[in-house]
């Protein structure tokens, strides 16, 4: 349910709106109503609607004044601005700063109606998206978690203490945005030092031996989870940006990731033939 404010200094532009509201083909509720824009700001403090349906010009503050406090405090919810002004600098203003929609009195139920249909639908994707998010970053932790052994014996034949509990973080945290710094920081070490012993020990410099970490762990995925995509597989393995992980992974493994991906799926059609 997408709850609703109205504000707006005339008494009978509020009630036309109350009375236009396609309350039986969406699922909206209106929950309050102000006449100024003081009263309104107050209105959102107490309910933090979904949906603010406003004037631009009101008393004490203006609607576009209002809106950027919405845009501070709330910046989920959708905004329709209704107003008598038909002039092109309030609709430039209100766009640039992210209205929903600009309508103009006298109102018209069907522009209303067609309005009221894109905010809750840009809602519904926002809370798609942050479905999606919260789903990713669960199997995130899922498959991260799979890849990393704490027991402690998986680093058992690293002599130094200080690399040994680098790699264990390392290995733990690689789907995050880490650094040498946050990893010397982890493990109280300098810098400097650090690199210095850990390309001794390891064979290879501490940024190297992470990249190759994360695309051994992206083909991981693009081998066993079929079912996620090459932007997701970037994020799972620590890469923010999925054209940088595709470019990284083809210098690494000749191939890019989705061409990886079909290779492997081939041969293992081919596998299963032969075994028939």
């Amino acid at each position: 349910m997408c709850n609703v404010v109205i504000i707006d200094d005339e008494k009978w532009i509020r009630k036309l709106i109350i009375k236009l509201m396609p309350t039986k083909q969406f699922p909206i509720k209106i929950i309050g109503e102000a006449e100024d824009g003081e009263e309104g700001v107050e209105l959102l403090k107490k309910y933090r609607p979904h949906i603010v349906i406003t004037d631009i010009r009101m008393p004490f503050l203006s609607g576009l004044d209002l809106i950027q406090k919405i845009k501070t405090t709330l910046p989920r919810s959708e905004i329709i601005i209704v107003s008598g002004y038909d002039n092109f600098e309030y609709a430039q203003k209100a766009i640039k700063l992210g209205v929903t929609d600009f309508l103009l009195k006298p109102l018209e139920e069907a522009e209303l109606h067609k309005a009221i249909a894109k905010a809750v639908e840009n809602l519904n994707k926002r809370n798609q998206r942050d479905n999606e998010k919260n789903n990713l970053q669960r199997k995130v932790k899922r498959l991260t978690a799979d890849f990393v052994q704490l027991d402690g014996g998986e680093f058992s034949e690293i002599k130094n203490d200080k690399i040994r509990k680098a790699l264990r973080y390392i290995h733990e945290h690689f789907s995050e945005p880490i650094s040498l710094t946050s990893v010397c920081d982890e493990v109280v070490i300098n810098c400097a030092y650090f690199s210095e012993i850990f390309k001794k020990e390891m064979g290879i410099g501490f940024n190297h031996y992470l990249k190759d970490l994360r695309i051994e762990q992206a083909a991981h995925l693009l081998r066993e989870q079929e079912d996620l995509t090459i932007s997701d597989i970037a994020y799972i393995t620590g890469f923010q940006d999925p054209n940088y992980f595709s470019r990284v992974f083809k210098k690494h493994i000749h191939v890019t990731p989705q061409e990886y991906r079909e290779q492997r799926q081939q041969g293992a059609e081919n596998e299963g033939r032969t075994r028939v």
